[in-house]
This record gives C-alpha cells, sequence and structure tokens, in this order.
C-alpha cells in the first residue's frame, strides 16, 4: 500500500509541478520568440543594404557604385591585444 501512495504522489500533478513545467516551456517559448526576433533584424539589415545599393545604381550608374565599392579601404581584423604590460616595464629602472 506504501508503494501505492508514493507512486501516486510522484506523478499526481500538483500546482507546483505544473507552475514547474508551465515554467520550462515559458522559457523556452521566450528563447525562441528572441531568436527569431534576432534573425527579422538580421533580415530587415540585409533588405535595408540591399535597397540603398540597388538605389545607388539607379542614381548613379553601375560603373561609378562599383569604382566606389573598390576605393572603399578592406576593414582589417585586428588580433587579440595584450592585456598585460611589456615584461620590459616590470623591470623598471633597473
Amino acid at each position: 500500500m506504501g508503494w501505492l501512495n508514493r507512486l501516486a504522489t510522484k506523478y499526481i500533478l500538483t500546482p507546483e509541478k505544473l507552475a514547474e513545467n508551465e515554467l520550462r516551456d515559458t522559457r523556452l517559448a521566450l528563447y525562441q520568440a528572441e531568436r527569431q526576433l534576432l534573425e527579422a533584424e538580421m533580415r530587415v539589415d540585409y533588405y535595408r543594404n540591399v535597397l540603398s545599393f540597388l538605389e545607388a545604381i539607379a542614381a548613379d550608374g553601375v560603373e561609378k557604385v562599383a569604382d566606389s565599392q573598390r576605393q572603399k579601404p578592406s576593414i582589417q581584423l585586428q588580433g587579440p591585444q595584450r592585456l598585460t604590460p611589456e615584461l620590459s616595464t616590470y623591470r623598471g629602472a633597473a
């Protein structure tokens, strides 16, 4: 009889267990909504860039836009910077 009570208390839905399940489901839904929002923002940025590019071509012509694209300096990525000072600064005035 004791095992039946333990089994029933383990699987019976209490308000606390229902709240835990809803909390988990709501967190998942929030995560998915935030991910969809970020993806939508990326799509908006993409289409804005395409639109401005096509407007520039329509207004100035292909060759002028292509020349201006070639003249832009390429962005160079910098490597990680040192957070600690050089070893020579530790030696001081010695």
